[in-house]
């Protein structure tokens, strides 16, 4: 049966189970997105790896494609001279180096924040002078939301770094293939 509160009973609202009955609630939501996040960053960095290495794939199938056109079209050139073709092929195997490298840096596993050790934690916990404020739960979750908070601002940081590496990387491939179109006209242009 529930109990009546009485017009007086306000006082016990502020009472230290009270506001641990309040507040602890809140701090598992905060636990339990702070996790989310942090996942959700995990897995951001899986993809953004994937993506800059599917990136390395396209560049080797670019070139070798190129690699092997080059001498069919150098013995059928016609009027075209071999300083057109090597300016050509310079132009754009520049833009498909460039891009690998960017896709490269992007694979790159830099330092990060990473969780203490288990000893750290251990002596964090018992060495604190305020122990006795780690024996509340929700006090426990907001350690537990710092640290995690830490590492997944690094790794949240280092993903968007990788982001901007992956776009450099697609740029410099969409520019290869502006090259060659550009250089493919051009020589069109010269025959005729």
């Amino acid at each position: 049966m529930s109990k009546k509160r009485k017009s007086g009973d306000t006082a016990s609202l502020t009472d230290s189970n009270c506001v641990d009955d309040l507040i602890t609630p809140q701090y598992r939501h905060i636990k339990e997105l702070s996790t989310l996040k942090y996942e959700a960053e995990e897995k951001r960095e899986q993809n953004l790896i994937q993506q800059s290495s599917q990136m390395q794939t396209v560049f080797s199938f670019m070139t070798a494609a190129i690699f092997m056109a080059v001498p069919i079209c150098i013995e059928h050139r016609g009027a075209l001279s071999l300083e057109f073709f090597l300016v050509s092929i310079s132009i754009i195997v520049s833009f498909l180096i460039a891009s690998l490298v960017l896709a490269s840096l992007a694979q790159w596993r830099w330092k990060t924040e990473t969780f203490p050790d288990v000893l750290q934690i251990k002596d964090n916990v018992i060495n604190n002078p305020e122990w006795q404020k780690l024996t509340v739960e929700y006090n426990q979750i907001d350690q537990w939301v710092d640290i995690i908070g830490k590492v997944q601002g690094k790794k949240a940081k280092l993903n968007d770094r990788r982001v901007h590496l992956i776009m450099a990387s697609m740029i410099c491939f969409y520019c290869s293939i502006f090259s060659v179109v550009v250089c493919f006209m051009v020589g069109i242009a010269k025959i005729i």
